[in-house]
C-alpha cells in the first residue's frame, strides 16, 4: 500500500503555481541617526522609516541588489542633514529631508522611476 501510494504520487504532475503577486514596495531598513545640539553634542535619536516604490519589476530587481549601497547613502545624507540643518528642538523638514533621499535615489539607481516614500519620522530627545 506504501509502495502504490508513492508511485502514484512521483507519476502525478505537480500542481499549477499560482502567480505570486510581487509588491511594487521595497522596504527600507528603518534609519536611525544621532542628532546633535548648537555645540555639536548628542542631544536626541532621529529615526526615518521608509520604502521605495518602483512600479517595474527589472529595476525593482536590481534596487534589491543594491540594496545596502542605498541604505548606506541614506544613512550618509541623514546624518548630514541631523548635523547640520536639523534641531531636535524643532519639527523635522519632511520636505527637505524627502527631497534629499530622493536625490540620492535617483544618482545611486541611475533613473528616476523610483519614489522614496517617508513612513515615520521619530525624534527622541535625551
Amino acid at each position: 500500500m506504501l509502495i502504490g501510494n508513492m508511485a502514484l504520487a512521483a507519476g502525478s504532475a505537480p500542481p499549477p503555481k499560482a502567480e505570486e503577486e510581487v509588491s511594487e514596495f521595497l522596504p527600507i531598513p528603518p534609519i536611525s541617526v544621532a542628532m546633535y545640539n548648537k555645540r555639536q553634542r548628542p542631544n536626541g535619536t532621529m529615526t526615518v522609516i521608509m520604502q521605495l516604490q518602483i512600479e517595474d519589476g527589472e529595476q525593482r530587481t536590481e534596487a534589491e541588489k543594491i540594496l545596502p549601497r542605498l541604505t548606506n547613502a541614506y544613512m550618509q545624507e541623514t546624518l548630514k542633514l541631523a548635523m547640520n540643518f536639523l534641531d531636535v528642538n524643532r519639527p523635522i523638514n519632511i520636505n527637505m529631508l524627502s527631497r534629499v533621499l530622493q536625490g540620492v535615489t535617483n544618482r545611486i539607481l541611475r533613473h528616476e522611476h523610483a519614489r522614496v516614500l517617508i513612513g515615520d519620522v521619530a525624534v527622541q530627545k535625551r
